[in-house]
Order: C-alpha cells, then sequence, then structure tokens
C-alpha cells in the first residue's frame, strides 16, 4: 500500500506542476485535479485517469505532427539534441514499452523485449511513415493500459530496471508529457501554432 500510495503521490506532483505559484489550480486544470485531490484513489482510478492523459498527448502529438512541414521535419534547436521526426518516433517507441509487461494485448509491437531493438525502431524516418507509428503506437499502448488491470502490483523488469507495472505506467504517461512540451517548444520557434490552440 505504501509503494502504490507513492505512484499517488507522484501523479499529484505532477498535476499540482499546472497551479500557479499560489497553489490555486491554473486555467482549464480545475476538473483534472479535482479527482486527485480525493482520498482513497485505487488502482482502477489511476487506470482511467492515466488513459485520459494518454489520449491528450495522443490527440496533440497527432496534430502537431500534421501541422509540421516536412522541411521543418529535422528542425533542431541545436546539435546534440532530437530533432522534431526524432522526438516523434521517439515517443512511439516508449509507447511500445509494454512489452516488458506481458499483457495480452492483440496489436503486436514492432519490437521484442530488447533494448537494442527498442533503439534501432527509433532511425529517422519520413513524416508519413513516422506518425503511421505513432498513431499505431498510442493504440497499442492504451489497449496495454487496459489489459494492465489487476497486474499494478506486479514486478517489471524492462532492460536494467526494475519497476512495479504501476510505476511503470506513471513514467511512461509523464515521460510522454515531457516530449509533447519539447514538441511544442520546438513549433512554436518555428512559428507552427499548435492546431488544438488555435
Amino acid at each position: 500500500m505504501t509503494r502504490f500510495r507513492s505512484i499517488v503521490g507522484s501523479m499529484l506532483a505532477i498535476l499540482l506542476a499546472g497551479c500557479t505559484p499560489e497553489g490555486q489550480p491554473a486555467a482549464g486544470t480545475e476538473t483534472a485535479l479535482a479527482p486527485a485531490a480525493a482520498a482513497g484513489w485505487g488502482e482502477e482510478d489511476m487506470i482511467a485517469y492515466l488513459g485520459k492523459r494518454i489520449e491528450t498527448a495522443r490527440d496533440k502529438f497527432l496534430q502537431l505532427a500534421d501541422a509540421v512541414p516536412e522541411a521543418e521535419w529535422d528542425y533542431r534547436p541545436m546539435d546534440g539534441v532530437r530533432s522534431f521526426g526524432e522526438v516523434f518516433i521517439h515517443v512511439a517507441a516508449d509507447n511500445w514499452a509494454p512489452v516488458w509487461m506481458d499483457l495480452d494485448v492483440t496489436e503486436e509491437a514492432p519490437i521484442g523485449r530488447s533494448m537494442e531493438a527498442f533503439r534501432d525502431y527509433q532511425a529517422v524516418r519520413p513524416k508519413a511513415e513516422t506518425r503511421t507509428e505513432l498513431e499505431r503506437s498510442f493504440r497499442y499502448l492504451l489497449a496495454a493500459l487496459a489489459a494492465s488491470r489487476g497486474h499494478w502490483r506486479e514486478q517489471v523488469t524492462m532492460g536494467e530496471s526494475e519497476w512495479e507495472m504501476g510505476q511503470m505506467w506513471v513514467a511512461l504517461t509523464t515521460h510522454m508529457h515531457e516530449h509533447l512540451g519539447q514538441s511544442i517548444a520546438y513549433a512554436r520557434a518555428n512559428r507552427i501554432v499548435p492546431p488544438w490552440s488555435r
């Protein structure tokens, strides 16, 4: 129970990052914060909440991928960091991570349980192919999240890291949102207005 509470605590910290310095919810976050503030969240609550966050990220990533011109696909703000296209395929690769969870998911992942396959999958691709992989990976991720019911306290080994399944789901969801923010910053630097904010 202590570990599960720590997961909920992590989620609260993430959610509260959307607050103003005075600790009040920023505009548009009141609804998202309300369930997290309630005591006694369980596995089903976490799955429902994370599912919504994943769907939000999926919709924004796909809209942004559509909005970025092919000519800007290789844009990177400096050497040594990912380009637009590399960020999108990296997110798609992360979305296949539930292959390490041994869940019963109908759609087969294009990578196996190998860090080498995970790295190879992230090769640079044309925009259309990257977008297809991104969309397909989100379908898989949401199906895997649904299949994880009843397994959240099971141990998962990914590469050399040990996780509880619930911890891995929180990490996957927060990680994709970090890259969403990165992609939005790239877009703004190139005067590309994210479609949902027009």
